[in-house]
């Protein structure tokens, strides 16, 4: 079934998608937020499909000094609990959210009860709703932007080599803006894998122990802005409007949030 959660609002999230891009909640985080609903239900991990609006985003000046307390690792030593965030600010979102599997959203909210939004702190509880599937079910959302991949660009991306940063950089500032172009930004779109999962060595202190640690390189892409008023996404089929959606999709050594993003 199809969900609109609505009303969120968070302090202190993460505006750092990766070491090229920032200001913006990185749409990966609204992927994780859905999988976290999803094994919380104990449906199937990964199953999750989003579709995240931004209403406002506001950066917050300077930087906050990151929790003190003592650390078990550390035989109780005091020291930082957490990683310091590069940029840090408050956003207010919403998204669409498919979860194969449930039906109620009455366990969505109450799932959704104590979460966290891209690291930020929920400072109001959200509004969940059952929506169509097709694109009408973005009436059902305040106005704003819907971060959608933009798949007139999907083969422009990046893993750090210069030449393909360079390429991203010439779609996002052009000489010369055709029409129709769309707001676009640059944007996370996942992670290439230094490491194969099956010879990874076991690492302590990792969040769950039985999903292998392995180091990787993150992703820039292009996505785009659209207004959830628009006509391009609410009068789409539902076949369509769910092309937008971002999902995990893993093939060969990388792992992206998209499977317009892939090379194939």
């Amino acid at each position: 079934m199809r969900f609109a959660i609505t009303g969120i609002r968070a302090t202190r999230v993460n505006l750092h998608m990766n070491d090229y891009v920032s200001g913006l909640p990185n749409p990966l985080a609204s992927i994780g937020f859905a999988d976290t609903i999803i094994r919380r239900l104990d449906l199937k991990p990964w199953s999750a499909k989003v579709l995240p609006i931004l209403h406002g985003v506001h950066v917050s000046v300077g930087r906050t000094r990151p929790e003190y307390a003592p650390s078990p690792k550390r035989g109780g030593l005091f020291g930082a609990a957490e990683m310091p965030e590069d940029l840090i600010g408050s956003a207010e979102v919403s998204m669409i959210v498919d979860m194969p599997g449930c039906d109620s959203e009455h366990s969505v909210l109450a799932a959704v009860k104590g979460m966290r939004f891209a690291g930020g702190v929920m400072t109001e509880e959200p509004e969940v709703s059952v929506v169509l599937r097709d694109g009408a079910a973005l009436r059902n959302v305040p106005r704003g932007y819907a971060v959608v991949p933009a798949t007139q660009h999907r083969n422009i991306t990046s893993f750090g080599n210069p030449d393909s940063l360079t390429a991203v950089a010439n779609i996002l500032y052009p000489e010369k803006r055709e029409r129709g172009d769309g707001w676009l930004i640059p944007t996370a779109i996942g992670y290439r894998l230094l490491e194969d999962p099956d010879r990874a060595p076991k690492r302590r202190g990792t969040r769950r122990p039985d999903v292998p640690h392995v180091f990787a390189e993150p992703g820039v892409g292009i996505a785009e802005l659209v207004s959830v008023r628009s006509s391009r996404l609410v009068g789409l089929p539902d076949e369509e409007f769910e092309n937008h959606f971002w999902r995990w999709d893993a093939r060969g050594d990388l792992v992206l949030g998209h499977p317009a993003y892939h090379p194939a």
